[in-house]
């Protein structure tokens, strides 16, 4: 902190009261979450092992923001299944 000058404490201190990660409404975090789900559909289309990380980290993403909506795993799983091409068998996702 002794190296630092006037300026980079006073910019510091300004980045301190505007953090870059501000909460999300809910609106932005499903409009976010059907935003994921179209690039899974997108992903799922596409063949190949360099798409394989791609499609496992926005399937982290589906979920997580499926939990932060407050969805049951059972909803966000049926909701990548429908935008994957992932064949479903009748009585699959049966109560």
């Amino acid at each position: 902190m002794a190296n630092n000058s006037k300026e980079d404490i006073l910019r510091m201190v300004e980045s301190y009261k505007k953090p870059p990660n501000k909460l999300r409404s809910m609106q932005e975090i499903s409009a976010r979450y059907m935003q994921m789900l179209d690039a899974y559909k997108k992903i799922c289309f596409k063949s190949g092992d360099e798409f394989r990380e791609q499609k496992v980290a926005v399937h982290a993403e589906i979920k997580t923001l499926g939990w932060v909506l407050g969805k049951p795993d059972k909803d966000i799983i049926k909701d990548i299944t429908d935008n994957s091409n992932r064949v479903i068998f009748p009585g699959q996702f049966m109560k």
